[in-house]
């Protein structure tokens, strides 16, 4: 599964082949990683949160994505939008032409990390470039970490997920939360 996941199943099928011979197809995989994504819901709700010392960060990291869509799966205004387009090339976007093929997803994360005291160069190189006198110190570990996403609920639904989370590993609020977002890409026109 972890092959398909971070390739493709052409991927994933050679791992197979290599370990254990030809015995599925790659249709075979492909339910197998479908399956397998349907149980994630069921797997991270009967997970119950490690608990933690209130000196462990509570980390939730919120982020959208856009997503190329078939047409078929796009939302009616988005799709009315598509329609009314002219496209220049036939494979690919001209300068400046938007697609009115995408749809945001949004990604959700949950994590515990302890604390890491680092300096200002640990973070980002000073000017000149680094030096091997100095090592940089490393950063926080991502723990007992949970994931969600989702391209078919709003981002509402999600940021409440990873909200519901956090109040799930620190229902009385002791330890220190940390939300990381990403703002929105603006327009300049």
């Amino acid at each position: 599964m972890l092959k398909a996941v971070r390739g493709s199943y052409d991927i994933a099928m050679e791992a197979i082949t290599r370990a254990c011979g030809r015995v599925v197809g790659k249709r075979q995989v492909e339910c197998l990683v479908r399956a397998a994504a349907v149980g994630m819901a069921t797997f991270y709700a009967a997970r119950t949160p490690t608990p933690a010392s209130a000196g462990t960060l509570l980390v939730l990291s919120v982020d959208g994505k856009g997503i190329v869509m078939r047409p078929g799966h796009l939302r009616e205004a988005t799709l009315k939008a598509a329609e009314r387009a002219t496209r220049t090339f036939r494979t690919r976007l001209a300068i400046g032409e938007k697609g009115n093929r995408k749809r945001m997803a949004t990604l959700a994360a949950v994590y515990d990390a302890d604390l890491a005291v680092r300096r200002a160069h640990d973070v980002s190189a000073p000017p000149g470039g680094r030096s091997t006198a100095r090592i940089p110190r490393p950063g926080p570990r991502a723990q007992a970490k949970w994931l969600t996403g989702s391209v078919e609920h709003d981002p509402e639904y999600v940021i409440g997920a990873a909200f519901d989370q956090a109040q799930a590993r620190d229902p009385q609020h002791r330890r220190c939360w940390e939300v990381l977002t990403t703002a929105p890409a603006t327009n300049s026109t």
